[in-house]
């Protein structure tokens, strides 16, 4: 048999085992055939960069692999920490930066139970909690006196704080993190659901995420692009009988449409060109703004059709802390850009503004707290007067109500609600615990609500 026979051969085996009968690939016809690309480092022996590539290597099939090879084989690191023996104290973790944290918190922290034990003069006898908690890990108390009289602690922290510790650790231990191996495009034929996490993890594929803590994971980093696309798509779980009233299904009706134009347009060249991209607004944007870029593409994925540039605007918005740009293009579909300021200050910058094209969102922003409800009154005065759609979150039910109380005393005449206050179906599954008090605690996005500026229809006297 020639070397021509031999190629014909191996062209037909490969397009017998090519799931898409696609033609061999042409690496294969060179003398020297590179390494396959992996998303995991590969440990390559001195002087063997380069290997060949024979019939029997490409069809023998591969030796089985044990879990322990298997976790190795996606990183070469040593593991910190196993992923049976997560839980240590913060003071004898063999993770550096957690056993940093304890201290942080024992030296910026107080103990819940000397805050109770105020002096005759009304000012708290706070001590620093030097005591660690032996089941949950954290310093949480002065003394093991304190402790052990703390019932609320043990019946209602604990076990989140235990969960919180393992997680940390979890992150740091030096595995492959799988969870965060995102799917691409949605096939067009599949339907995405919005009903909950399991059911929205499962329609876009995310094969990777099959635990309880791999989900919290992912859910603390989703839960914003997700939020958005979820109250913007056609299959929304936001609906009249949902908690989405008159108003805000005009509004989302609105926006629904230009995002229709936009699948409609992708059919011909000359309506593509001209499309008027989506404009999402993220107003007092923190932890948002900090994320990855290419986190973002998971809502690009969820409005395949449709361009879209994201806002971010606030006195503490910045980009990843490996960008220096402005204005990050993630894709041809998709842009990130930057507005370190108020909105009330950089109005103009973005007017004018079109109920269709534009959108805001406000990430837990505490419209209503004592430090920030003077300006965030001036910035909801502007927000109105766009009679674009607006959508906020809260950390709790408490903090959500708070901020929808405040609307209502500074706002109430002038708007319109859109969305009641619910439970967002995209919170985070992770709690955040504050440093300086452990009983202090929040979920990014736990509740939504949505308004807008009153619209006023002209009738006539007849």
């Amino acid at each position: 048999m020639n070397s021509r026979q031999s190629a014909q051969l191996l062209a037909r085996s490969w397009r017998r085992i090519s799931p898409r009968g696609g033609s061999l690939p042409r690496a294969l016809f060179t003398k020297e055939a590179p390494l396959v690309a992996s998303t995991a480092p590969v440990a390559v022996a001195a002087g063997h960069s380069k290997r060949h590539i024979s019939l029997k290597s490409l069809f023998a099939p591969s030796p089985p692999k044990t879990d322990g090879e298997d976790q190795m084989a996606g990183s070469r690191q040593r593991l910190l920490v196993r992923p049976d023996d997560l839980f240590h104290p913060l003071s004898k973790s063999p993770i550096k930066e957690m056993r940093e944290k304890g201290v942080l918190i024992q030296k910026h922290g107080c103990c819940p139970s000397c805050v109770i034990e105020t002096t005759a003069k009304g000012h708290a006898a706070t001590r620093e909690p030097m005591f660690e908690c032996p089941d949950c890990g954290y310093p949480t108390h002065c003394t093991e006196k304190h402790w052990e009289e703390d019932t609320k602690h043990r019946e209602e922290l604990c076990s989140h704080l235990r969960e919180a510790n393992e997680d940390e650790h979890d992150l740091r231990s030096g595995r492959t993190l799988r969870e965060f191996e995102f799917p691409s495009a949605q096939l067009p034929e599949v339907v995405v659901n919005f009903s909950s996490w399991d059911t929205f993890l499962y329609t876009r594929s995310f094969t990777n995420v099959n635990t309880d803590r791999s989900m919290r994971h992912v859910s603390k980093v989703l839960t914003y692009p997700v939020t958005i696309g979820a109250t913007l798509h056609q299959y929304s779980p936001f609906t009249l009988s949902t908690g989405l009233t008159p108003e805000g299904l005009k509004s989302l009706t609105a926006l629904r449409t230009t995002i229709k134009e936009h699948e409609l347009a992708r059919s011909e060249k000359d309506l593509e060109m001209q499309q008027t991209p989506l404009r999402i607004f993220v107003l007092g944007a923190r932890a948002e703004a900090m994320l990855p870029p290419h986190l973002y593409l998971q809502l690009s994925y969820l409005l395949p059709s449709s361009p879209i540039h994201i806002y971010f605007v606030g006195p503490e918005c910045i980009p990843a802390p490996e960008e220096t740009r402005s204005t990050i293009v993630v894709s041809s579909r998709l842009a990130l850009k930057y507005h370190k300021g108020y909105f009330h200050d950089a109005i103009w910058n973005f007017a004018p503004f079109d109920p269709f094209t534009d959108v805001f969102f406000m990430f837990s922003p505490g419209l209503a707290h004592p430090n920030a409800r003077a300006g965030w009154k001036l910035t909801v005065e502007k927000l109105l007067e766009t009679k674009c759609a607006i959508f906020a979150t809260g950390f709790h039910e408490q903090d959500m109500q708070t901020d929808v109380k405040g609307l209502e005393e500074d706002f109430g005449g002038q708007m319109d609600w859109l969305l009641k206050p619910r439970p967002n179906p995209f919170t985070s599954l992770k709690r955040d615990f504050g440093i300086r008090n452990l009983q202090e605690w929040a979920i990014a996005n736990w509740g939504i609500y949505g308004f807008r500026g009153k619209r006023y229809e002209v009738q006539s006297n007849q």
